[in-house]
C-alpha cells in the first residue's frame, strides 16, 4: 500500500470512528532504525495514558506512521496528516508562535533528558577527562541532528554545532572522530550505546555531564481538542496513582546505574527558549542526581 492510500484510509476509519463511537486513533511515529529503541517508553506511555482515560473516553487504536526526522515530524503535527498524530518534541518558544499545533500539557520524561552524556571521539577522551571548567569544552565540536533544540542551546552557550540529517550517522561520525562530542539524554545512552556496538571505536565520555531544562512534551494539532483533552486527562492520572512513576524507573533505573551521574563533573547551561513556559512544569521532575 502506498503513503497516500494509507493517508486515505486512516482519515477515513478516523471519520468513521469519531461518527459512530468507535475506538479513536492516535497516530504516532515508529523509530527511525531497526535499532532505534526510543520510541518504546513514548508507545507504553502513549497507552497507559488512553488506558487511565478509557472509562471517560471510550476505546482507543494506536497506529504507528512511517519513521521521519524531527522537521518532518513537526511538518506533519503542523498539517493534521495522520489522525491525531502526537509527537514528543522539547519544548522552545517558538512553537508556541504556531497557532496550527499545541502541546499537551505534561512534560513526559519528567526532566530526565535535560542530563546529557556525550558519546566522545576517542582520540580526545583522555584529555577530556582533565577538563575542570565548561569553557574548556568549547574547543571541541559538538554533533547534533538537523531540527534539534539542543542545537540552539549548545549555540546559546557558545558551543560550535555541526547538524547532520541523520541520526544514525552521527554514532558513526563521532566514532571516527570527524566530530567530537555527540551528547545524549541519560534515558538515551545505554540502549544507544547497546544497539551501536556494531561501530568499531565507539564510546562514550564517563567525566562530565551537561546539564540544562529540555522539558519534552507531546505535539498535537490544535484541532485536535478531543485527542489532547484525552491525553492530559489520562497523563495526569498516570501521574497522581503513581503508575507513570513506575513507568518511568521501568525504563530509567538501569539508565541512571549506567550514568553515574554522582561521579561525574556537573556542568549546567542556560536554555534561554523556555520563556513562554509556565514554570510549574519542572514539579514533575524527577531529580537523577538525589
Amino acid at each position: 500500500m502506498n503513503k497516500m492510500c494509507f493517508l486515505a484510509m486512516l482519515l477515513i476509519i478516523s471519520t468513521l470512528a469519531n461518527a459512530s463511537g468507535e475506538p479513536i486513533i492516535i497516530s504516532h511515529k515508529s523509530p527511525e532504525t531497526s535499532s532505534d529503541l526510543r520510541e518504546s517508553y513514548n508507545t507504553e506511555l502513549i497507552t497507559l495514558a488512553l488506558e487511565k482515560s478509557k472509562a471517560k473516553y471510550g476505546p482507543y487504536k494506536l497506529v504507528e506512521i512511517p519513521p521521519m526526522n524531527t522537521a518532518r515530524l513537526l511538518y506533519t503535527a503542523n498539517t493534521n496528516n495522520y489522525p491525531n498524530f502526537l509527537t514528543e518534541m522539547s519544548y522552545m518558544d517558538s512553537l508556541t508562535d504556531n497557532p496550527e499545533i499545541t502541546h499537551i500539557d505534561f512534560p513526559v520524561e519528567l526532566g530526565i533528558t535535560g542530563y546529557r552524556i556525550c558519546f566522545i571521539n576517542p582520540a580526545i577522551k583522555n584529555e577530556v577527562k582533565k577538563i575542570t571548567q565548561v569553557d574548556q569544552l568549547k574547543q571541541y565540536t559538538f554533533g547534533q541532528g538537523i531540527g534539534w533544540a539542543d542545537s540552539a542551546i549548545l549555540r546559546h552557550n557558545g558551543f560550535r554545532v555541526i547538524e547532520l540529517q541523520s541520526y544514525d550517522s552521527l554514532f558513526r561520525m563521532v566514532a571516527a572522530g570527524r566530530i567530537d562530542l555527540y551528547c545524549r539524554g541519560i534515558n538515551e545512552l545505554k540502549k544507544e550505546y547497546d544497539s551501536h556496538r556494531d561501530i568499531t571505536r565507539l564510546t562514550y565520555d564517563e567525566s562530565f555531564a551537561l546539564v540544562y531544562d529540555l522539558p519534552r512534551f507531546y505535539y498535537l494539532a490544535s484541532a485536535n481538542k478531543e485527542a489532547k483533552e484525552r491525553m492530559e486527562t489520562g497523563l495526569h492520572m498516570a501521574h497522581s496513582d503513581g503508575s507513570l512513576i513506575r513507568l518511568w524507573h521501568k525504563y530509567n533505573d538501569e539508565n541512571l546505574d549506567f550514568a553515574n551521574l554522582k561521579h561525574r563533573k556537573i556542568f549546567r547551561l542556560e536554555n534561554p527558549y523556555l520563556k513562554k513556559l509556565p514554570k510549574d512544569f519542572r514539579k514533575y521532575n524527577v531529580d537523577p542526581l538525589k
